[in-house]
């Protein structure tokens, strides 16, 4: 069995809770893996700024040599940095000597499918948009880059990830207006934020 790591930057528990509960379901995750957590021992609750972002790459690098302490037999197969916009990701890339992915990088190439060329996202946290504007350019997704698949709209809300999960009902509803004014722009949408796992299935139902 292949033993996967989730590293939620954020130092809430309640959030890597629900990632791993979406990494874990029959549909996600097939027998042979097994997903294991960590969460962030210092920085933000929940990643929604330039400040707690910066932090937040910290605590990534921190959070995965806490988890050697209890890391299996054959130690971690992969891991996952369970933030959209993928803090630390690089630098771990560089010291853990397995695969590691972001949730931002890992997401947009999920939508790299036939028919899509053109990605909108759609976020909650003001400061997000023009993080992952800058994040887009990094990945090479921006349209400038001129690649087979470019994000042409970022739509990030007032309300931040952990905000939404208080209201999924009406977070649902705002997020589902959002997705349907970005397809004006867009081949599909993409719900980015660790807060909004789990949210694609309600939002497709009000569109």
């Amino acid at each position: 069995m292949r033993q996967l790591l989730l590293i939620n930057p954020n130092t809430s528990v309640a959030v890597t809770q629900v990632l791993l509960q979406h990494r874990r379901g029959p549909a996600a995750a097939p027998a042979a893996y097994q997903w294991l957590g960590a969460t962030a021992a210092f920085g933000a609750p929940y990643i929604a700024d330039e400040r707690s972002y910066c932090i937040a790459g910290h605590a990534v690098l921190d959070a995965w040599e806490r988890a050697q302490a209890d890391a299996p037999a054959g130690g971690y197969d992969a891991v996952l940095v369970g933030c959209f916009g993928d803090p630390g990701w690089h630098a771990l890339q560089h010291m853990a000597g397995v695969p590691v992915w972001g949730l931002a990088e890992a997401a947009v190439r999920a939508m790299a499918m036939p028919g899509v060329q053109r990605l909108a996202v759609v976020t909650g946290g003001a400061a997000w948009q023009p993080m992952l504007e800058r994040w887009s350019r990094a990945a090479g997704y921006h349209p400038s880059a001129q690649g087979p698949l470019q994000i042409t709209a970022i739509t990030a809300l007032p309300a931040n990830g952990a905000q939404m999960m208080q209201s999924p009902d009406h977070a649902a509803q705002v997020l589902a207006q959002a997705c349907m004014d970005s397809l004006e722009q867009a081949d599909a949408v993409l719900l980015g934020g660790a807060g909004l796992a789990g949210m694609g299935a309600r939002v497709r139902a009000l569109t």
